[in-house]
């Protein structure tokens, strides 16, 4: 049995039930253990928890000493399932809040036997404070990831929402993001929401039109929501550039399609966006940063399970109990008295803590079989089972 001190090797006898001709190891049923696990569950929830953030190699190293392969952990993980996106606990109602932050953002995760898939990233929060300079830290953050379609991820943001800041009246929600369409439809699950295009992918296209030229012109016909200004300004890009066409015209079709959401964004200073950050530490660090292949379900366990500990979960605690629930300990019906007895005859004379009961140095009564060493090791009992 692997444990975090190592490995444990025992022997344990095989008994058959004579009521119904079963066979059973009681000291397994007893201390709860499973026929077929070599790992004990509290190794297997440590290595769980630190194969959220290393390779599950690593994950071993730093768990035990004893030799584990990376499959092992890869089992564990099996073994404990996809992590629901509401298992972390729920905070207390907020109703003095009026106004919550969405965040929505994929990351692109490398398959084994496919293409890439891309894997859902939506952060609700409250505020955003200061930490240090260039950082701002969210304030009553909620993380919510996966594969699901959006008909299914956004009623479980919606259903937060609404259970910690919908007590009193419906919230106004702010989502940002780019332009992808599952992002954009969840202003159709979330009441009182508007979407809104996150900075960094706005000035992405817009320097798509101005290329090494200025784009000052550019946000200004945005912030002052004057379309026929920004027209003309990349006419003027189209006549000065003409090479550079089809770049212009995709920018332009862009930021045409998107106006409203853009314009919020810029004229809004509590829209800035940190989408790309988080998808990067939340999901790319473990997932994509490197090179790596995938199976669907290995990707959104790993993801689920960094997104419970973002949530404030403890993934190794929860382990635990995941892998401890079905354990049910046996409880032998044995006479007490019977055991005192024999506890009380196999004594042995010399085992005690009074100075003037001690009996002579062991040795002479099996010193031809040694088994007194044994004896002294068993804390001056002889096994009686």
């Amino acid at each position: 049995m692997t444990t975090l001190w190592g490995d444990v090797t025992f022997t344990r006898t095989y008994y058959q039930d004579k009521t119904d001709a079963s066979y059973h190891y009681l000291l397994d049923e007893w201390l709860g253990l499973d026929k077929s696990t070599h790992i004990e569950p509290f190794c297997r929830a440590r290595l769980v928890a630190r194969s959220a953030d290393v390779s599950y190699r690593k994950a071993v190293a730093l768990t035990t000493p004893a030799s584990l392969s990376g499959q092992s952990v890869l089992r564990s993980i099996r073994k404990l399932g996809t992590i629901p996106n509401q298992a972390a606990g729920m905070p207390e109602p907020k109703p003095e809040i009026h106004k919550v932050y969405v965040e929505a953002d994929e990351d692109h995760v490398a398959m084994q036997k496919s293409h890439a898939k891309e894997m859902k990233l939506i952060n609700v929060y409250e505020t955003k404070v200061p930490v240090c300079q260039g950082r701002r830290k969210l304030c009553g953050r909620r993380t919510f990831s996966g594969w699901e379609a959006p008909s299914r991820l956004w009623p479980e943001v919606n259903q937060y929402i609404q259970q910690v800041y919908g007590t009193e009246q419906t919230p106004e929600v702010v989502i940002k993001g780019d332009a992808a369409q599952w992002i954009k439809s969840g202003t159709e699950y979330i009441g009182n929401s508007t979407h809104v295009i996150d900075g960094y992918h706005a000035s992405q296209y817009l320097r798509k039109i101005a290329g090494k030229g200025t784009s000052t012109a550019l946000y200004s016909a945005l912030r002052a929501n004057d379309r026929e200004a920004f027209m003309e300004e990349v006419q003027r890009k189209l006549r000065k550039s003409p090479k550079r066409e089809k770049a212009i015209r995709d920018g332009y079709q862009y930021v045409m399609t998107n106006w409203d959401g853009i314009h919020r964004a810029l004229t809004q200073p509590d829209a800035a966006s940190s989408t790309e950050g988080h998808v990067s530490h939340m999901l790319s660090d473990r997932l994509s940063s490197r090179c790596m292949g995938w199976s669907p379900i290995g990707a959104e366990q790993m993801g689920r399970m960094r997104n419970y500990i973002a949530n404030s979960g403890n993934l190794e605690a929860y382990s635990q109990k995941q892998f401890t629930t079905h354990r049910q300990t046996m409880n032998p019906a044995v006479n007490q008295e019977i055991l005192k007895k024999e506890w009380s005859r196999r004594k042995l004379p010399y085992c005690t803590y009074i100075p003037d009961k001690a009996a002579h140095m062991p040795g002479c009564e099996s010193t031809l079989t040694g088994g007194w060493m044994r004896l002294i090791e068993n804390g001056g009992y002889q096994h009686i089972m």
